[in-house]
């Protein structure tokens, strides 16, 4: 076994202004904190012998909260200049050079926006609706350049019905494409069913996105373990260097420290072996137990088939 890179998520800072419903971020973080430009640099040059295609410049934290964000972009392009950079951001905060100048070297951002007005800051508390109204509409004359604008729509059980206005919402702000992603569970140790809201969906409302909204539901299904690509050429690294598996399961014990140990040491340990296995064989272990993608693999084969 002998794992390369294509697809690395980086949670460049853990700081977070907002306190989303389905972010697990209290749990997991304890002492928030932003990847220094010495340590990201170092980082990379760990990584640069990796064939990264592609590159998540996010984690339990809003990234655009990184004081240096838009440098840690355009030094990644540095490194990997034929890489696809993406983010995804809350929009809860005035845009300023550190956003334009980003946009320079990322290929697409996710705008964050689950519900209109009340159920929008129902979910993603202390957010306010006129802070996002005001987002984009600076937003709307900011040059661009090459970045793909999306919006990015956590369903659940009570928002499924305000789809329809924040799809009007992004045609007013030229907003390219709406992306619906069935709420998911980031936790190893809880599953979709342990919240009502996640789970349950009545005849009516998926019969709703199915008939309205297939062709915007993101998502593979039928989906097992054996296809999961985390185990075979992804990674997540946290702000602090703490190398984990996936996205998907934030919560773990890391399979170590990308500062402090050999990074392909790191990622062809016992461990990771034993998770991977355990994956291409439908036998996971307690790391892949719940995985999201799997307990959702009925519901969108349903949605989506």
């Amino acid at each position: 076994m002998n794992r390369k890179i294509e697809y690395a998520s980086f949670e460049v800072t853990s700081y977070c202004n907002l306190n989303c419903s389905f972010c697990n971020r209290e749990e997991v973080i304890k002492h928030p904190k932003h990847i220094s430009v010495d340590s990201w640099i170092y980082m990379l040059e760990k990584l640069k012998s990796h064939p990264i295609r592609e590159a998540k410049l996010q984690g339990l934290g809003e990234p655009f909260m990184h004081p240096h964000f838009a440098k840690l972009c355009k030094i990644f392009k540095e490194y990997f200049p034929d890489s696809k950079i993406l983010t995804a951001t809350n929009c809860q905060y005035r845009i300023t050079e550190n956003f334009t100048s980003a946009l320079k070297y990322i290929d697409m951002i996710y705008l964050s926006i689950d519900g209109y007005k009340e159920n929008y800051e129902k979910f993603r508390k202390p957010s306010k609706w006129s802070k996002l109204i005001n987002f984009l509409e600076i937003l709307k004359n900011v040059n661009k350049y090459n970045c793909k604008i999306t919006c990015n729509y956590v369903v659940n059980k009570e928002n499924i019905m305000d789809i329809e206005k924040i799809e009007k919402l992004c045609k007013k702000y030229d907003i390219e494409e709406l992306r619906l992603n069935i709420a998911q569970n980031w936790s190893e140790n809880s599953t979709l069913k342990d919240n009502n809201n996640t789970w349950g969906y009545s005849r009516q409302e998926l019969d709703f996105l199915r008939s309205n909204y297939k062709n915007k539901i993101k998502g593979k299904a039928p989906w097992t373990w054996s296809d999961c690509f985390w185990v075979d050429k992804g990674m997540y690294v946290t702000a602090e260097g703490n190398v984990n598996v996936c996205a998907i399961n934030t919560s773990p014990e890391p399979l170590g420290n990308i500062f402090n140990n050999n990074i392909d040491g790191i990622l062809n340990n016992e461990r990771m072996k034993e998770i991977s296995m355990a994956c291409k064989k439908n036998k996971p272990t307690n790391h892949c137990l719940n995985c999201s993608y799997k307990e959702l693999s009925p519901l969108l084969d349903e949605l989506l088939n």
